[in-house]
């Protein structure tokens, strides 16, 4: 008689380093939920996958050797029920030498809810166009050497601005050819060929307004390009971090965006789409 056994695949993780955007090799990694050890299995190139649990929200404990410990709220509402699948970023802790040392920049700033940056000067390729058809949005890419690829996974990137004072945030949703993407959805400001796109590098906000971000230690200038929201607003600042480390004024230098409602943004969607028509 063959017995069958089958397991439910409740959630996949996949843990990036956010100095690099590389998948963790580490293998000494322990996830738990409220306390109780998980017994997930590592299937390489970072992702480690849990089976027989329950589809219930809950907060995901993430260790793993060398990085920061990071709490995750998983909500199965928004992950995709075939294969609900998550990005971790997490932070390289002051003990982690492996790829060399860090630098960062924290404080405190009043209801700031994400911060994150990108490496203006170091983009991954350039912008050429974006197409939409039959409701599919596509980009186009120009690799940073003529013949060579673009590797842009299913993730949010950065695409900046001319003159590199902002950048919008625009997601992955397939690779069509090594210089094309699909996107989930459309971008909302308007962008020139050549305009950079750039890997994006979270940081940790919360709680009580308390901020943290690290860059690799790898270059003698280090220019990026902080984002953060604070309540209402949406702002960037230039940093060097060569030049500015360790507790910070985040407002010093920083330029406000207002926000548009999320109304406002679908009302403007839709009328883009009846012109479209």
């Amino acid at each position: 008689m063959t017995t069958v056994i089958r397991a439910c695949l409740a959630l996949a993780v996949r843990l990036i380093d956010t100095t690099t955007g590389r998948s963790l090799e580490e293998r000494d990694v322990r996830l738990s939920r409220d306390g109780t050890l998980l017994t997930p299995m590592n299937k390489g190139s970072g992702i480690w996958v849990l089976t027989g649990e329950d589809r219930k929200d809950f907060v995901l404990h993430v260790y793993a050797r060398g990085f920061d410990e990071e709490d995750v709220p998983i909500s199965y509402e928004t992950l995709n029920p075939k294969l609900p699948m998550l990005d971790v970023f997490l932070m390289p802790s002051e003990k982690n030498r492996t790829a060399g040392s860090v630098l960062q920049i924290n404080g405190t700033l009043s209801k700031l809810t994400s911060i994150e940056a990108i490496a203006i000067e170091r983009p991954l390729c350039g912008f050429h166009e974006v197409v939409e058809r039959r409701g599919v949005i596509s980009m186009s890419l120009l690799p940073k050497t003529a013949g060579s690829k673009v590797v842009l996974e299913n993730m949010r990137y950065a695409l900046a601005s001319e003159d590199g004072t902002r950048y919008e945030v625009f997601e992955v949703k397939e690779t069509q050819t090594p210089t094309q993407v699909v996107l989930r959805e459309r971008l909302k400001d308007e962008h020139k060929t050549n305009d950079k796109v750039c890997r994006i590098i979270y940081g940790r906000a919360g709680p009580k307004g308390a901020f943290v971000l690290k860059v690799r230690d790898d270059a003698s200038h280090l220019p990026y390009l902080l984002r953060f929201e604070a309540g209402k607003h949406e702002y960037f600042r230039p940093i060097d971090f060569r030049l500015e480390s360790g507790e910070i004024d985040l407002l010093a230098g920083a330029t406000k965006v207002l926000k548009p409602p999320a109304d406002d943004v679908q009302a403007k969607s839709e009328e883009e789409v009846k012109k479209d028509e």
